[in-house]
């Protein structure tokens, strides 16, 4: 599945903006890319609609999970 040019400037400009709006959220995730993925790792994710509806799950990171994490780092320390 190819990404066309134009969609992928569109995604980064919004990236940028999601960036800008929530400052804290690529810090943490940077954080827990240098310290915390591996295996075993629990990652739980909590979402709370704005009605108060709560969606909640967890994963824990197995062997194949860190190897695609680590390949996707390496895609983007490359570009």
């Amino acid at each position: 599945m190819a990404m066309n040019p134009l969609q992928l400037m569109q995604l980064q400009k919004l990236f940028e903006t999601f960036r800008i709006s929530h400052p804290k959220l690529p810090l943490f995730f940077k954080a827990v890319a240098q310290d915390a993925l591996m295996e075993g790792t629990i990652i739980e994710i909590t979402v709370e609609s704005p009605e108060g509806k709560e969606y909640c799950t967890n994963m824990k990171l197995k062997a194949s999970d860190v190897e695609m994490f680590n390949i996707l780092r390496q895609m983007r320390e490359q570009s």
